[in-house]
């Protein structure tokens, strides 16, 4: 499985193979990642959180998002993160993109 960071933005996949999508993350700031699908044909399975710590009785720490994508058609995908606290939009962050070619 192929996995985009902040520092790696682009991937190539197969049609039907899954793709991550991986973010520093800590929720409780109140900021979460709203990914949005931009262009292309993909479907998010899933989105969890893996904290840094060993402890998961540790408050405050952060972690990652980590969102699964599975690519539908051949073509290309485009996909915006953008860090925010829903309730606020003087919080939003800079857009991250995400570009993946399906072969």
């Amino acid at each position: 499985m192929k996995t985009l960071t902040e520092q790696f933005n682009t991937a190539t996949v197969k049609k039907g193979e899954i793709f991550a999508i991986e973010l520093p993350s800590n929720p409780t700031t109140g900021h979460w990642w709203d990914v949005q699908l931009k262009a292309g044909k993909a479907v998010l399975t899933r989105r969890d959180y893996k904290s840094d710590s060993d402890d998961p009785r540790e408050i405050g720490g952060g972690g990652k998002e980590v969102f699964l994508f599975k690519a539908k058609e051949t073509g290309t995908i485009e996909i915006e993160a953008v860090y925010r606290r829903p309730w606020d939009p003087s919080s939003d962050g800079k857009p991250l993109k995400f570009g993946v070619t399906v072969r």
